[in-house]
């Protein structure tokens, strides 16, 4: 006789459990927004064409800016921009989208108002 009782005195075929897999997507961190400059410009120094708008500054903040660009031997409008990139790389990733959104809108605005021009 056979010491088994019960189902496995008949059962010969027994099915294994399933290997567990762990899933490895869960451990990664996916981003829909990368890490690249939003604020992206001609590597040429720009022209007044290029720079329709003027801001106003306290007088402490235009020596600030005015003395970072003759260190660094770049234009003012070059150190704002670098200042304002910085800036947005530090932006949750939310306002990071918003910001990269309108930007390009503005960019695709004005080749379609370039295109129109010609």
């Amino acid at each position: 006789m056979t010491d088994k009782i019960g189902l496995e005195a008949f059962r010969k075929n027994k099915t294994k459990r399933p290997i567990t897999i762990s899933p490895e997507n869960s451990v990664e961190e996916k981003r829909s927004m990368p890490n690249k400059k939003i604020l992206t410009h001609p590597n040429r120094r720009l022209t007044s064409k290029d720079l329709p708008k003027s801001i106003r500054l306290p007088l402490d903040t235009h020596s600030a800016i005015s003395t970072i660009a003759s260190i660094q031997n770049k234009k003012m409008y070059e150190v704002v921009n670098d200042v304002m990139e910085q800036y947005i790389q530090e932006l949750p990733s939310q306002s990071k989208k918003l910001v990269r959104n309108n930007v390009e809108a503005i960019k695709n605005n004005n080749k379609l108002r370039d295109e129109s021009n010609d």
